[in-house]
């Protein structure tokens, strides 16, 4: 699915069963497509992804899911982003500490 279906996706889900703090969500990236999908109580993905290629980028992860519509849509912006610094140049993990991040200017 592209990011806006993925999106859409994390929404729905988010409106019918909001995922709690513990549980862990699955991403993934291939090209320009993304999935995504939720990890048992076992560490099985649920469901599997038999028969697809390795992912460009993945993340496992569990938070706090934010209730305003407007808070998950920037939580997502951001947790895209760092799926994305997995295979593009930029690096997420080591900003200088005296510089403050661009959107803060």
């Amino acid at each position: 699915m592209k990011r806006d279906e993925l999106f859409a996706s994390i929404e729905a889900l988010i409106e019918a069963n909001r995922p709690g703090r513990d549980d862990i969500v699955y991403l993934e990236r291939r090209g320009e497509e993304y999935d995504w999908r939720m990890v048992g109580t076992d560490g099985a993905l649920i469901p599997g992804t038999r028969g697809k290629p390795e992912p460009d980028a993945w993340m496992s992860f569990c938070a706090a899911w934010p209730d305003d519509p407007e808070r998950l849509r920037a939580f997502f912006d951001d947790l895209l982003a760092e799926l994305e610094s997995m295979v593009a140049p930029a690096d997420r993990c080591r900003w200088p500490a005296d510089q403050p991040w661009p959107h803060f200017h």
